[in-house]
Formats: C-alpha cells, structure tokens, sequence
C-alpha cells in the first residue's frame, strides 16, 4: 500500500501536480479507445458520434437528413469510416463559412 505524506507546498504547486496527473489519465484512457484506420470500416453509431461529438439524436437526424450516408443492416445502423470523415471534414467547412 502506498502511503501519503502530506506536506507544506505552495497551493499553486499542488494544482500543477493535480493537472499532471489528470493529463496523463486522459492520456491513458483516450490511447485504449481503438482509431479505425481502414476506409471501408464500419462503425456503429456511437462511435460515429464520438467522432463527430454530437448526440446520437443529432446524428440520427443528420442521418435522416442525407447529411451522412448510412448502411442499414437489418436494424442496426453502421456507417464507413470514410463517409465520416468526409461529414466531418462537410461540418468543418459549414462551421467557418460567413
């Protein structure tokens, strides 16, 4: 078991160490999440949001819209990976047009 030693350290100092320690978590958690690296990959619809960071509401109703294609197969919905990649290179452009 490892044992706490409390001592006298600078405020400012003890939330750099916290920031460190919380950094490198996400590092390790976000570095266990598998990156799909082949075009033709499917992915379900969680993952795609993820990808996009929007709501699986949103997603379904960009689906609904056209705004990314889709394979239905039977009644779970996947989604190649390049057609993600292109929606998010489409919501990309939207978001910086004037």
């Amino acid at each position: 078991m490892e044992q706490i030693l409390l001592s006298q350290i600078p405020l400012s100092e003890l939330k750099q160490q916290l920031r460190d320690i919380i950094k490198e978590e996400l590092k390790i958690s976000n570095s266990n999440i598998a990156e799909p690296k082949e075009p033709g990959e499917l992915l379900t619809r969680k993952q795609v949001a993820k990808i996009l960071k929007v709501s699986l509401v949103t997603l379904d109703k960009w689906r609904k819209e056209g705004k990314i294609k889709y394979i239905g197969i039977g009644s779970p919905v996947r989604f190649k990976y390049s057609d993600v990649m292109k929606a998010l290179e489409n919501r990309r452009e939207l978001k910086y047009r004037f």
